[in-house]
């Protein structure tokens, strides 16, 4: 589609009899020739030489014309007139070619087909008529009738129009026109002709949708009036598969609140307004105001401008030395698949963000970016050469991943210059284009939430509605910070955001992509003989040392990195201990980042393969660092294993972690050990393997119960394949009939049975592998209902189903969805990894819905005192802590308390943390939780008692000065549990210390 083209073609009928509304305001009188004489005194006749007047009689191809350009005009005083001038003109407006043929007879008779034809050429949007022989020549009148119906209200001079209303719709088709106080009962079509002025539309309503040719499109100015859809249109332009939805055209004199709304500050918040994150996540240095300051209207283009401030702006979480703003749709308007696009030019300058986003209106599968996001355009103002596009996606952050791709601009085009951005979005497919240059296409996606076994059924997370977002950031992750070169202000102009369905077509089917691994290409680093990706595990070449920016890594055998920039330094020797090669790092400074200090060594890995990390490590005390396999700077170093925070002690142990590679081959990945910004310990690392393995499959496997205790695998029916029935399988014995499907808009179990057989046993869904404990109490809730009333029964039985742990017990169901509760105890001396769950819906004919599955053991031995060494009277035995890569802290356990030195919080409360993991808790105790803490400033910390998949029985915010005081908390444990008690001291401006003392966790009686 040709730039700035927005046009829904309907279809034109083929008859010209048109009839008024009831009560259409017109001229006195009524008829053919009151009609006729009304736009006899409009001028439509004027200057046309020869023109028939009889009003019957049939229009030559020319006659035709010369009216037709009367209608839309042509921007000038003078019209063509003559024969030469008026075919030059119907020339250059390009359809006397396209509808008539270039060589066609001006004087031959045009007909009403040829006339529609012309009228949706010129002028969109045309209502349909009713049918009629297209082939018969076209009357005086026919095209009078057709120009009262296009143009009831026809404003053909400059002047101002106020306090009226059309019955109908209108045309302008001069400048220098203002409409006051008018209603339009229909459409409004401003036309090219008004390109000797300007038009305003001031208190206008207009029912139907206002089309504005593109010539026109930044001379038409709204204040005070209710539009209807605007759509800018460019005569000619050929039907699209494409539907405006929705858009802003920016012509109005003032933001429109009824689309845009606004982020404010420089935090991101819970509901409550509690600070979660500053710098919006991404380590921005604006506040976002909802100023006419930052943005604001200016000659049809919406302006966000990024303003250095004399003053700092001020807020409860810290001070600002910039704004900017930040517009979305969020509450206004989302869609889920469709084609979103933009016409903008951005600002050069170092440390400039500006982007074209969009996140999702609901976070259905979980928090950033496990729900979601497209980037359908982003900038760093540095670099005006290229933009790029990229979704993130994955499990929750840091685990978190993303692709795309960038687009760079032809020579002597850059960002500077108007440009349109989009993506076509369908089911399992996103298309990225920079005026209308496709450069990027993505399928392959996935989205990984907490306390799951698998990931959510593709296409999720692009299966959702999504807003839309418009911001110009200052600093940031994604081109830095602004420098002494920086010209502020710096504005990002939009000329239009616009929204489109797909209806010349049914959207596409999505398709899961096979994971299916590719072959490693030549130069790639290919494994040793016995599997290994890493050459030189034990540490016989020397190490290649990188202590400065932008120095090449040795491509094939082991760099330590000790960058300036994040303030790391240290040294990197070989150790032998019990025959093992170890590589010893001795932490000088342990910088500002994770990355501050890193043995790193570059693998090659295939799209589609599945690989394991495995390594011993130790430190001489307890402490972190984190590994993680990621791509390089040339795939903006993407995460494609996640962060593995690492535990070490002072003996060493053995470590490991697998993940598939999802994104493109990658012949030069990066295998990381980012032992940075956790303190001065040192750390060993040998035996490392970087090894290809086959996918695990746990659906065949004994279950080990998810994160939240839950021993179910995919009992929300939205997980696994497309068929969201992965860990589930129905049983049916003959004579029954019955089948199970997963629908993508209920994603609830349905079993359809036509026939139920002769008991509840013969038509049976089951789940199998799970871990069964002699003697142990379990708990089964579910969600159900059926057609009709009727009942079900609930069993658990062995892997061979031969034996019965429990009796079948029934359930009663009716036409409403409502929880059950079944509850068994294992017999005493019978474990079992296979055990199986029957739900027994056999007997009876019907549908049976199921939902929401959980079984959770019940029993469990607990301590009575979980936490050990709460008085640190063993320094930090039994203790760990994490230092973010954004954080500066240290951390040690002197005079029998846990101090924590923080001279930077970093941007989340996890970003400095203490925990003592591994404590087993008991559902239904109710526990007292007690400590001392204090600080040397008044701030809040967090504490939590969370398991691994970050699953929260207990959290609260305290706040601190400089007494050390006593808190103390009562609850109860919902589940059996193993947990992490957790104190979360990040997310907090300015350097101070926190002490913490006397931690116990107690059952009370």
């Amino acid at each position: 589609m040709r730039n700035k083209v927005v046009m829904v073609m309907l279809v034109l009928g083929l008859a010209l009899s048109v009839v008024l509304p009831a009560g259409a305001k017109g001229p006195v009188g009524s008829g053919d020739e009151a009609m006729l004489k009304r736009w006899e005194e409009r001028g439509i006749f004027k200057g046309i030489g020869k023109l028939k007047k009889d009003p019957h009689e049939a229009l030559s191809r020319l006659e035709f014309a010369a009216l037709i350009h009367r209608l839309v005009g042509n921007g000038k005083e003078e019209m063509p007139s003559n024969k030469a001038s008026i075919l030059k003109y119907a020339k250059e407006l390009g359809y006397w070619d396209e509808v008539f043929g270039e060589g066609a007879d001006a004087n031959s008779a045009v007909k009403k087909k040829e006339a529609l034809e012309v009228v949706e050429f010129l002028l969109p949007g045309s209502k349909p008529f009713s049918s009629e022989d297209g082939s018969q020549p076209l009357k005086l009148l026919d095209a009078i009738q057709l120009f009262n119906d296009k143009a009831y209200g026809f404003y053909h001079k400059a002047g101002v129009y106020s306090s009226e209303t059309i019955e109908g719709n209108a045309l302008v088709n001069q400048g220098n026109v203002t409409l006051q106080d008018v209603k339009i009962n229909g459409d409004l079509h401003i036309t090219a002709g008004a390109q000797t002025g300007n038009v305003l539309l001031k208190n206008v309503r207009v029912d139907g949708k206002v089309y504005i040719d593109e010539k026109v499109q930044n001379q038409v100015r709204s204040e005070g009036s209710k539009l209807g859809q605007v759509t800018v249109y460019q005569a000619g332009t050929t039907e699209s598969d494409w539907t405006l939805v929705w858009s802003d055209e920016f012509i109005s004199n003032e933001i429109d609140p009824e689309k845009w709304t606004y982020d404010i500050g420089n935090w991101i918040v819970d509901e409550n307004g509690k600070g979660i994150s500053p710098g919006w996540g991404n380590n921005e240095l604006e506040y976002y105001t909802d100023s006419p300051e930052n943005s604001f209207i200016r000659d049809g283009n919406l302006v966000i401008k990024a303003k250095k401030e004399r003053r700092p702006i001020t807020d409860e979480f810290g001070s600002y030395d910039y704004s900017s703003a930040k517009l979305k749709t969020k509450g206004l308007f989302s869609k889920k698949y469709g084609k979103f696009e933009a016409r903008m030019k951005l600002p050069e300058g170092q440390g400039f963000w500006p982007a074209f986003w969009m996140m999702p209106e609901d976070s259905v599968y979980g928090n950033w970016p496990t729900s979601g996001e497209i980037d359908i355009m982003e900038s760093a103002g540095r670099e005006t050469s290229k933009i790029g596009g990229t979704i993130h996606y994955g499990a929750e952050y840091p685990n978190n991943t993303y692709t795309g791709a960038e687009y760079h601009f032809p020579e002597g085009e850059d960002t500077t210059g108007y440009h349109t951005y989009a993506i076509e979005w369908e089911p399992g497919e996103i298309r990225w284009y920079v005026d209308g240059q496709l450069y990027q296409t993505l399928n392959d996606w996935f989205s990984q939430g907490t306390n799951q076994a698998d990931k959510y059924a593709y296409p999720a997370p692009f299966d959702q509605e999504f807003y839309v977002i418009l911001n110009l950031a200052v600093g940031g992750w994604y081109g830095g910070d602004p420098d002494r070169t920086t010209p502020f202000p710096g504005e990002m102009e939009v000329d239009y955001v616009r929204v489109y369905e797909l209806t010349g077509r049914d959207y596409m089917d999505p398709v899961e992509p096979e994971q299916v691994k590719e072959e490693l290409p030549e130069g790639a680093k290919f494994p040793l003989e016995d599997g290994n990706y890493i050459y030189d595990a034990g540490y016989m070449e020397p190490f290649t040392v990188v202590d400065a920016s932008g120095e090449t890594l040795d491509g094939t055998y082991w760099n330590f990195l000790t960058l300036p920039d994040f303030g790391g330094s240290g040294t990197i020797t070989k150790e032998e201990a019990d025959g093992v090669s170890f590589a010893k790092t001795a932490v000088s400074n342990p910088g500002n980042a994770l990355w501050a200090l890193q043995l790193i060594q570059n693998v090659s890995l295939a799209e589609g393969g599945t690989y394991k990390v495995s390594f011993d490590a130790k430190s001489n005390t307890d402490r972190a660092m984190m590994s993680k396999v990621s791509g390089g700077a040339e795939r903006g170093y993407a995460n494609y294993s996640g962060e593995q925070t690492i535990q070490l002690t002072d003996q060493v142990q053995s470590y490991e972690y697998t993940f598939t590679h999802r994104q493109a081959t990658d012949i030069a990945a990066r295998l990381e050990f980012n032992m940075g910004a956790n303190g001065n310990a040192p750390v060993w690392i040998g035996n490392v393997r970087l090894e290809e393995v086959e996918p695990v499959d746990p659906e065949g496997a004994s279950k080990i119960p998810l994160p939240d205790g839950n021993h179910i695998y995919n009992g929300t029916f939205d997980q696994g394949d497309m068929t969201r029935l992965k860990y589930w399988d129905l049983v049916v014995n003959e004579p029954a009939a019955a089948t199970a499907d997963v629908s993508e808009e209920a994603r609830e179990l349905h079993v359809g049975i036509t026939d139920g057989g002769l008991a509840a046993g013969d038509v049976v869904v089951r789940q199998t592998g799970l871990q069964l404990d002699a003697g142990a109490d379990y708990e089964l809730t579910f969600d159900v209902r059926a057609s009709a009333d009727r009942s079900i029964e609930v069993g658990f039985v062995s892997e061979d189903g031969n034996v019965n742990y429990s009796d079948s017990i029934p359930v009663s169901l009716n036409g409403e969805m409502s929880t059950h509760t079944v509850a068994f105890t294992m017999p005493e001396g019978e474990s079992d990894e296979f055990g199986q769950l029957l739900l027994k819906l056999g007997g009876t004919i019907g549908d049976v819905y199921v939902d929401n599955v959980r079984l959770v053991k019940t029993s469990i031995d607990v301590e009575l005192e979980p936490v050990r060494n709460g008085d640190f009277a063993a320094g930090l035995e039994s203790w760990s802590h994490y230092i973010h890569n954004d954080a500066i802290a240290a951390v040690n356990g002197d005079n029998g308390m846990l101090n924590v030195d923080i001279q930077n919080a970093g941007q989340e409360t996890w970003s400095v943390l203490a925990e003592q993991p591994g404590l087993e808790l008991g559902q239904g105790l109710t526990y007292e939780l007690s400590f001392d803490a204090r600080s040397t400033v008044v701030r809040t910390m967090e504490v939590t008692l969370e398991n691994a998949g970050y699953y929260r029985h207990f959290s609260d915010q305290i706040s601190l000065d400089g007494q050390m005081e006593n808190y103390t908390f009562e609850f109860v444990m919902g589940a059996n549990d193993t947990v992490s008690l957790k104190f979360l001291m990040g997310q907090f401006a300015g350097a101070h210390e926190i002490t913490i003392d006397n931690v116990v966790l107690r059952v009370k009686e």
